[in-house]
């Protein structure tokens, strides 16, 4: 009871003026055990599929989900600027978008199977706090006739060798993230000797999209070949929004996050789903 009153205190003082309509439901959809949503999702033959085909994907977490409800993320402080691109992104996704959005799976769970979801590693954590806002924003804001697919896939063993490596063999590949990355991967042994890297903050890095935006295209305009010879990687934080822009402009860019990492260290994060 005390924990439920303290949800309440905090929950009020934080949304109800500024994000009202979801400042109710989430009180009425929090009392209700069995609730859950319908997402679909696409197979894993399917997203490899749409990604030989030359979709873009971009994931939208719990990080992107609390700045949609004016929240600042882990590494990425708050605007309303960012709220406007993920709310365009996800309120224009449709079948005919040039790019895929992942979610997690987690948003077609009860209340009660958050709450006792057992990890990887037989540990039961409370996945309920974390997970509960992006099953109310599916409710209140994503387009239900279309599929996602599963923003955590990347995070589980052999993700990335299943579904990203079959795509960017015959690919020039760029890779987009922080200079700590970009040192681990270079030394490797799974690394190309072949790949370009551009380099982004740690945090923050929104306010440097459009740098890196400009930086991808002079890059692949210097190299004399056309965009669809190559493919950029990307786990540069909050920077994500401009795949929107650039994939309808035809570059074809994958949003990978720690999922890249973990493939070229050989270091599973599976226990963090």
């Amino acid at each position: 009871m005390i924990k439920k009153l303290l949800w309440m205190y905090t929950t009020t003082k934080r949304y109800l003026f500024k994000d009202t309509k979801y400042f109710f439901l989430s009180i009425y959809r929090y009392l209700q055990n069995n609730y859950h949503n319908n997402c679909k999702f696409y197979t894993e033959r399917e997203l490899t599929d749409l990604i030989k085909a030359g979709k873009s994907i971009l994931r939208i977490g719990d990080g992107e989900i609390g700045l949609l409800h004016f929240c600042n993320a882990v590494y990425q402080i708050y605007s309303d600027a960012i709220r406007n691109d993920f709310l365009k992104i996800i309120k224009n996704y449709n079948n005919n978008s040039p790019y895929v959005l992942g979610i997690t799976e987690f948003v077609n769970y009860t209340n009660t199977e958050l709450k006792n979801f057992v990890n990887i590693e037989g540990k039961k954590i409370n996945r309920f706090p974390v997970w509960r806002q992006l099953k109310i924003t599916y409710e209140m804001i994503f387009n239900k006739n279309i599929k996602y697919f599963d923003a955590l896939a990347f995070y589980k063993p052999g993700g990335f060798e299943r579904l990203i490596m079959p795509c960017i063999q015959t690919k020039k590949v760029i890779i987009v993230t922080n200079k700590g990355n970009q040192e681990i991967i270079e030394a490797s042994p799974l690394s190309r000797g072949d790949y370009f890297y551009i380099t982004c903050a740690d945090e923050n890095s929104y306010e440097d999209r459009l740098k890196i935006q400009q930086d991808i295209i002079d890059l692949i305009h210097k190299s004399g070949l056309p965009k669809n010879d190559f493919v950029v990687l990307f786990a540069g934080g909050l920077a994500k929004t401009f795949i929107y822009d650039m994939a309808n402009m035809g570059y074809q860019i994958l949003d990978i996050g720690w999922g890249m990492k973990s493939y070229y260290t050989g270091k599973s994060i599976e226990h963090q789903i």
